[in-house]
C-alpha cells in the first residue's frame, strides 16, 4: 500500500512539474491587478481560469497533496508502533535481568549461609570432640593468643599530642 502511494506521489511529482513548465505566462500576472497596465484586462487574464492545462495542473496537485499527506499519515503510525514494540522489548530485557540478578543473589545468600551453617557446625564437632584447630586458625569464639615462644605484641600506643614551636622572637635593629 505504502509502495503504491509513493509510487503515485512520484509521478505526480514529475507530471506537475512537467504540466507547470508548459503553461505560458499570463503576461504581467498580478501586477495588472494593481493598476499597473493592461487596459480591460481581468485579474486572471482574459481567457478566465478554465483552461485545460490550468484544470490538469490543479488535480495534479490534488493528487500530490492527498499522497504527501498519506505518506506523513503512514509513516507516523509506523514509527509510533516501532517505538512502542522497541520500548516492550527493552522492558521484558529489564524485567528478565532483575530476575537472574534476583536469583543469582538469592544463590549466593544460600552458598553463604550454607557455609557459615558448615563452619558453626564444625567447630561444635571439634569442640566437642576436644581437638584444637590447626594452627593458624583461631578456634571459634577463642581470644587469639599468640603462639608459644613467639614475643607478646607490644601494648597499644598512645598517641601523643606533637609539641608546639615556641615564637621566635623578631631579629633587633
Amino acid at each position: 500500500m505504502i509502495t503504491l502511494i509513493t509510487i503515485i506521489h512520484v509521478i505526480a511529482c514529475f507530471f506537475l512539474m512537467l504540466v507547470v513548465l508548459l503553461q505560458a505566462g499570463k503576461g504581467g500576472g498580478m501586477g495588472i491587478a494593481f493598476g499597473g497596465g493592461g487596459g480591460g484586462q481581468q485579474v486572471f487574464g482574459g481567457r478566465g481560469a478554465g483552461g485545460f492545462l490550468e484544470k490538469v495542473t490543479a488535480g495534479t496537485a490534488i493528487v500530490f497533496m492527498l499522497t504527501s499527506s498519506s505518506l506523513a499519515y503512514f509513516a507516523s503510525q509506523t514509527e509510533s508502533s516501532r517505538l512502542q514494540e522497541r520500548s516492550e522489548k527493552l522492558k521484558k530485557e529489564k524485567d528478565e535481568k532483575k530476575k537472574r540478578e534476583d536469583e543469582e543473589n538469592k544463590k549466593n545468600a544460600e552458598a553463604a549461609q550454607k557455609a557459615e551453617d558448615d563452619k558453626a557446625k564444625k567447630a561444635v564437632d571439634d569442640k566437642a570432640k576436644g581437638e584444637t584447630p590447626p594452627p593458624g586458625v583461631p578456634a571459634a569464639n577463642a581470644p587469639a593468643v599468640p603462639p608459644a615462644g613467639a614475643p607478646a605484641a607490644p601494648p597499644a600506643a598512645v598517641p601523643v599530642p606533637a609539641p608546639i614551636p615556641a615564637p621566635v622572637p623578631a631579629p633587633a635593629k
